[in-house]
Parts: structure tokens; C-alpha cells; sequence
């Protein structure tokens, strides 16, 4: 079995992004730190596959001639084969050196439902209606979310991101509810 990630944009300005943003940067108080935020619809295919090129082209190939990921007129679509021992690393370590940066750091937040349904739904659909079959093992689903943040070192930036992320209260927090919602904060 094979991980997949698949990474869906928009083409055309994202206006809740945007509007993330501005909440962060006018209401907030992260005027100088917050330098952009992006979203993405995040997709992890588990695929019954013999190699990470099948992977690739079989998760190329649900993304192009399925509609459950991506509508080919208003977005656009990154797949890649993260090896888990990478993305456990860089969770863990959470910064590529401590060095100062002379740009802003690049902080993921992975934001996701513990009961999954979206994709849970989309699974089936592939298996059964799509004729996937066991070929695709498990979806799924959470959004993604990448901070610019400028900071004195990499694990600055993510304290930063983290109070960014998680609402605690009014003032503090505005990607996440931690009442429903879990996270993985790693930096690039």
C-alpha cells in the first residue's frame, strides 16, 4: 500500500483564505508576522498499488476522471508520495535549522475531523459507484492550511502558527475548534 497525497486549490483568488488572513493580520494582532496564508482541500489516498509510480498514476487518474476531487474549470491539483517517516520528522524536529531566516518560515497546518465522514463518503463512492474497487483502500479528508510566518528561528514560527491555529478564546486562535477538529503542525 501506497500514500497518496493529493492537494486541491483554487484557481481564482481563495476569499477564505483571504478572509483568514485579514482577520489574522487586522483583528488579531499579527499584522507583522502573518506575511500570507493559503488554503488547500487535503486528500491522503491509501491505494492498493505495487509502486509509488502506480500511485501517482492512479491517484492522477482519480483526480482527473472523477468528480469527487476536483472540478478541472475552477481548480487546480498537486499529487504527491510523502513517505510517513519524512512527515514524522519534520513534525517532531519542527524546524530546518535555528539558524535566523532571512524570509518568513513556512508553517503546514493539517486540520482534520476525527469521524471523517467526507472522506469515508468518498471512499465508498470510489469502491462501489466508481468501479475502484479494493484498489483504493481508505480516503482522507482535512484542509490544509500554509503560514507564512516571519520569526526568529523555525520553532518560533510554529509556537506562532500554533497560537495562530488553535482557538482558545476570542482573541487567540481562529483556524481550528479543538471541540471537533484535530491538527498536525509541521514546518517546511
Amino acid at each position: 500500500m501506497v500514500d497518496v497525497e493529493l492537494l486541491v486549490r483554487l484557481r481564482i483568488p481563495d476569499v477564505v483564505a483571504l478572509t483568514a488572513r485579514n482577520a489574522l493580520q487586522r483583528r488579531m494582532g499579527y499584522a507583522d508576522t502573518l506575511a500570507d496564508l493559503q488554503r488547500a482541500d487535503y486528500w491522503k489516498l491509501t491505494l492498493n498499488v505495487a509502486s509509488p509510480e502506480d500511485a501517482l498514476a492512479l491517484a492522477t487518474d482519480l483526480a482527473e476522471n472523477t468528480n469527487l476531487f476536483v472540478n478541472p474549470n475552477k481548480h487546480s491539483y498537486t499529487v504527491a508520495v510523502v513517505p510517513r517517516e519524512l512527515r514524522a520528522a519534520a513534525a517532531t524536529t519542527a524546524h530546518r535549522s535555528s539558524a535566523p531566516s532571512s524570509g518568513p518560515f513556512e508553517v503546514r497546518v493539517l486540520i482534520t475531523s476525527p469521524d471523517d465522514a467526507g472522506g469515508q463518503q468518498a471512499c465508498q463512492a470510489l469502491q462501489e459507484r466508481l468501479g475502484y474497487g479494493d484498489k483504493v483502500a481508505d480516503v482522507r479528508k482535512g484542509t490544509l492550511w500554509t503560514l507564512f510566518i516571519s520569526a526568529a528561528d523555525a520553532e518560533q514560527a510554529r509556537r506562532i502558527a500554533e497560537e495562530m491555529t488553535i482557538t482558545r478564546r476570542i482573541d487567540r486562535g481562529l483556524l481550528l475548534n479543538p471541540h471537533y477538529q484535530e491538527c498536525e503542525i509541521w514546518t517546511m
